[in-house]
C-alpha cells in the first residue's frame, strides 16, 4: 500500500499514510489528488515514517509548486511523522513553506497534539468557526473519503466503520 489519503471534511483534516518504496510519479500522482480534493486549508498529518523515496530537489520544488495553489489562498498546517533514520522528503517540503506552519515528528502523539493545538487556536481567533465535540476528531469522521494510490492507479475505498482508529495509544 503506498499511499493511502482520507480526508475528514467535517473536521478539516488529510491524513495520509505511505508505505514501502515509493516513486516520484506515485508522489506526484497523490500530489494531484490532494490538489483536486480542493482542500489546502485541511490540516494535513503525513505519515511517512514507512516509506522511502528518491527525490531531487526540482522534483520536491514540482510538488510544492502543485500544492502552493494561488497567492490568495490560506493553507493549512502540515505535520510529518518520520521515523529517525528517514525524512528527507518531509524536511525538504519543510524547507520550502515559509508562510505556513509545517513541523516533522516521530512520534504520531506529538503531531496529533501539535495539529489539535493549532486547530484549537484558529477556533478561538474565528468564534464563528465550526465546533467539534471533544469526542470527535477527523479519524472518527463516519463521512470522510479515502482513496489509495499504486503504481499510477487510483481506487476509491470505502470507509469500514469497525476498524480501529489510526489513533496514538
Amino acid at each position: 500500500m503506498p499511499i493511502y489519503m482520507e480526508v475528514s471534511r467535517l473536521h478539516r483534516c488529510v491524513t495520509i499514510v505511505a508505505r514501502g518504496q515509493l516513486t516520484p510519479d506515485e508522489i506526484m500522482g497523490a500530489a494531484k489528488q490532494l490538489f483536486e480534493a480542493q482542500v489546502p486549508q485541511f490540516a494535513k498529518l503525513v505519515d511517512v515514517a514507512a516509506a522511502s523515496a528518491e527525490l531531487s530537489p526540482e522534483q520536491v520544488q514540482r510538488i510544492v509548486e502543485l500544492l502552493r495553489g494561488g497567492p490568495d489562498v490560506k493553507r493549512g498546517p502540515v505535520a510529518f511523522l518520520v521515523s529517525p533514520d528517514r525524512g528527507e522528503f518531509a524536511r525538504a517540503f519543510a524547507a520550502t513553506q515559509g508562510e505556513r506552519p509545517v513541523s516533522v515528528f516521530k512520534s504520531l502523539r506529538e503531531a496529533r497534539a501539535w495539529l489539535a493545538r493549532i486547530d484549537e487556536s484558529e477556533r478561538r481567533a474565528d468564534a464563528g468557526a465550526f465546533q467539534s465535540s471533544p469526542h470527535s476528531s477527523p479519524w472518527t469522521d463516519p463521512q470522510r473519503e479515502a482513496v489509495m494510490f499504486r503504481r499510477g492507479q487510483r481506487r476509491e475505498l470505502p470507509i469500514r466503520q469497525s476498524r480501529p482508529a489510526y489513533a496514538a495509544d
